[in-house]
């Protein structure tokens, strides 16, 4: 994972860590998965409806991916464009990684990026 320092360095005020989980996150502000997890009423709420565990939730919003289904079933619920909560509009690219990770498989596919890494990474070596 890349360091704050660096994030901070390039994205300034738009990424903050996270008070659940202690990794970096876009801010709320540039977060369209948070925006949308508070309309469910937070994490809790929106795990209950999704059917899942909150801690998934928290992951989802720090790595700003929502995975199908559940992407299709926030959409269904709020409206969101299902692209706004599945992949970032700003990521950093370091030497040995991009920040947030990139877990959907169209886009590591696009891209031509690696599948993630066991630490949940994307790393580029």
């Amino acid at each position: 994972m890349m360091d704050m320092q660096t994030l901070r360095n390039v994205l300034e005020h738009r990424v903050e860590i996270s008070p659940v989980t202690g990794r970096p996150r876009f801010a709320a502000m540039h977060n369209d998965v948070l925006f949308y997890i508070n309309q469910l009423g937070g994490s809790v709420k929106a795990a209950a409806v999704l059917g899942v565990f909150p801690a998934d939730i928290e992951v989802w919003i720090d790595e700003h991916h929502v995975p199908q289904p559940f992407a299709n079933r926030i959409h269904a619920l709020t409206k969101a464009i299902v692209r706004s909560i599945q992949e970032p509009l700003t990521v950093v690219i370091g030497e040995a990684s991009i920040w947030p990770p990139v877990r959907s498989l169209d886009i590591q596919r696009r891209l031509g990026l690696p599948p993630l890494a066991e630490n949940g990474s994307t790393l580029l070596n």
